[in-house]
């Protein structure tokens, strides 16, 4: 069935559509700089230029080019530089500084894979950057008299000869590749050697207008570990950062130093702390250290929780959000006694701020959106927010929440000239347990007429469906411009609902969820008559890969099925992924001790049961969930005489949706629909 027309969204039309996103606000508020990324349609990739909105101009202007993709911008102290990450460089993404009054960006960096992050100074002469680095490549970095390239300038055949052989030889060295450490690949790329590096970049040339000169980069730490993105202090004497205890395959503690940046640097042994840490900042009035990680005792499935440590007694960090049933995101220093926090709840992601003496938590900027980014300045607050009706804008309020006002409009004309679904919101109890679900319809259904349904599952399993989805909004209206209606919920295991429904799935990925989600899609079918239960889809990525798969083990109402990047056998893919250790506490233990007694919750197990005909769609450099089990589960479905199909996307990763290549973006959601529309007859 399809109720396409001339204002009906396509696949195509990715390359329509702009995405605001990174706001920053200047120290005083009084100016304020996002990135507006879009598709570069003729190179199959991103660009996206950086904005400027001050308090005083009715409108916002292009600050940067846009040629390439500018963002991740960040204002000086001082507020008079602007750092930011660009594609310019062949390199990946390094770093550049530009004076905020205008003129040109200068390249600060030039690490070999790119920079992963970059915190100023209070002092605003230097930066501290993460990046990847081998111990060759550090050699280099630390010595750049030894870099012997020659001058482009004064014999451009030369340089572009050594250009060639250097590429050459660079390639020669991972061919074959040597693996040394288990932890050897992430996303979509080998390591290669490389560590997570913390590294501070000196400015003091930049910012004596001496801008042709080199920046001095200085490697802070023992080689071997892997670090996160720290913080100064607030004199900029010390850096505060975490490093990984061990191997990040096997342990998900890391360690807290304070390094005297002072010659020669002294690394000084504070605290343990659990998770992924991020958001590591220090107070104001330089007192506390707060970051982002988990409860040891509560380690893979508790909610994130906000950290924080008195530096006068820095062998303790206290969990600050210990007492608010909710993950708490993205936090920020207000003032000296004030966090601000995005935290999902309840089907919708909002701002909020805590007190660090009382613990109380305030709603801060509330609306039915998902609140994806923010930055605090002054008395303001900015934020890049998705809506039903919009893939992504900026806006900006007081700090307190009032007066906002939306800055960018930036599909404003596309949007005028196209249907977007229409949200149902339904609630529901099974077990004793209240659940939130959602039906996308056509805008112009009549409400009577029947339309076929394509039940939607989120990945995780701990994250969280709104109506709101960023990265859902495209993919979803074109399955509704298809004439589907699109039903989801956030079973157990869903994040923003508490620790207890968030941990309810821990060795349990299967039955219990499976049954939360299918009571789902029987309440809206029962309440909402003009759903056609003889027509079924089910699809979703990651764990909803997984889910998807494992649903169709297990009933065969669904007329198709599409998994992606899914999980189908336990062993294969605990054993590659680059999150092995996450596994294995999902599970509770090894998997060479209770393989057997978790065989049934995957779907490999019941293969033989599939009667609907399944798409496995997968990409080829997805180190997240490595094709392997894919593989394994598409042989095992011929060999069964299964309806089933594998396509295998090159060079994506485990963001194929999200952020890969353009044209793999359009491809999929086709794809996925042209199933869909083959047996769902």
């Amino acid at each position: 069935m399809s109720m396409t027309n001339s204002k009906s969204i396509q696949a195509e039309d990715f390359v329509k559509l702009y995405f605001p996103n990174s706001p920053a606000l200047s120290p005083d508020g009084g100016k304020l700089i996002f990135s507006i990324k879009s598709v570069n349609e003729k190179k199959n990739t991103y660009r996206g230029a950086l904005y400027i909105k001050t308090s005083a101009s009715e409108d916002y202007m292009q600050f940067t080019s846009g040629t390439h993709l500018d963002t991740a911008p960040q204002f000086s102290p001082s507020g008079e530089y602007l750092a930011f990450l660009s594609s310019r460089s062949e390199m990946g993404m390094q770093l550049y500084i530009m004076p905020v009054n205008g003129g040109e960006a200068f390249q600060i960096t030039k690490f070999p894979k790119g920079i992963q992050g970059f915190n100023w100074s209070p002092t605003n002469n230097s930066i501290h950057v993460l990046a990847r680095v081998n111990e060759e490549e550090l050699e280099k970095i630390q010595n750049p008299e030894k870099d012997i390239s020659p001058s482009f300038v004064t014999d451009p055949v030369e340089f572009t000869v050594f250009e060639s052989r250097m590429k050459q030889r660079e390639e020669m060295k991972i061919d074959p590749r040597v693996i040394k450490d288990a932890y050897c690949r992430e996303l979509t790329s080998y390591l290669d050697g490389r560590y997570s590096q913390p590294f501070i970049v000196q400015l003091q040339g930049f910012n004596a207008g001496k801008k042709g000169e080199k920046p001095k980069i200085i490697h802070a730490g023992e080689f071997g570990f892997h670090y996160t993105l720290g913080t100064f202090n607030d004199n900029g004497e010390y850096l505060y950062v975490f490093r990984y205890k061990a191997d990040p395959s096997i342990s998900l503690t890391q360690e807290l130093f304070k390094v005297n940046l002072k010659e020669p640097m002294e690394m000084n042994y504070l605290l343990d702390a659990y998770g992924w840490i991020h958001d590591v900042h220090i107070s104001p009035d330089g007192r506390y250290l707060s970051f982002e990680g988990i409860r040891e005792e509560k380690i893979v499935y508790d909610d994130t929780q906000i950290f924080l440590v008195d530096l006068d007694e820095s062998n303790k960090a206290m969990c600050l959000t210990e007492n608010y049933p909710r993950s708490s995101v993205s936090s920020r220093w207000f003032d000296e006694k004030t966090l601000f926090f995005l935290s999902p709840v309840n089907g919708k992601i909002n701002i909020y701020k805590i007190d660090i003496e009382t613990h109380v938590v305030t709603l801060v900027v509330e609306g039915e959106r998902n609140i994806n980014s923010f930055s605090v300045g002054g008395k303001k607050i900015a934020f890049s927010a998705s809506h039903v009706t919009y893939p992504s804008d900026i806006f900006w309020s007081n700090v307190d929440g009032s007066e906002e006002e939306r800055i960018t409009n930036a599909n404003k004309e596309y949007l005028e000239n196209h249907s977007l679904y229409k949200s149902h919101e339904f609630n529901f109890e099974h077990d004793g347990v209240q659940f939130q679900g959602w039906i996308l319809t056509p805008d112009n259904h009549d409400g009577i007429t029947k339309l076929p349904v394509a039940l939607e599952i989120h990945g995780g399993p701990a994250a969280m469906w709104t109506p709101h989805e960023l990265t859902m909004w495209h993919e979803w209206n074109c399955l509704v411009s298809k004439g589907y209606a699109v039903v989801f919920c956030n079973p157990r295991g869903s994040d923003g609902y508490g620790f207890e429904f968030r941990g309810s799935v821990q060795a349990n990925w299967g039955n219990l969820p499976a049954n939360d989600i299918l009571m789902g899609l029987n309440i809206a079918l029962k309440d909402y008559q003009f759903l056609n239960p003889n027509r079924l889809v089910v699809t979703g990525g990651s764990y909803g890969g997984y889910m998807t798969a494992w649903l169709v083990t297990q009933t065969n109402r669904f007329k198709a099925a599409v998994s992606q990047r899914g999980v189908y056998e336990f062993f294969a893919f605990g054993m590659t992924t680059d999150i092995a250790i996450w596994f294995e506490l999902q599970y509770k233990g090894e998997l060479l001790d209770h393989y057997q007694r978790i065989w049934n919750d995957q779907p490999m197990a019941h293969i033989r049961n599939i009667e609907t005909p399944l798409l496995i769609i997968h990409s080829e450099n997805d180190f997240r969930v490595p094709i392997v089990t894919a593989e394994q589960f598409f042989w095992l479905g011929k060999r069964y005489g299964k309806t089933i199909e594998l396509i295998r996307y090159p060079r994506d990763g485990h963001e194929l949706s999200r952020s890969g290549e353009p044209r793999h973006i359009i491809d999929r959601i086709n794809k996925i629909i042209n199933w869909f529309e083959k047996y769902n007859k």
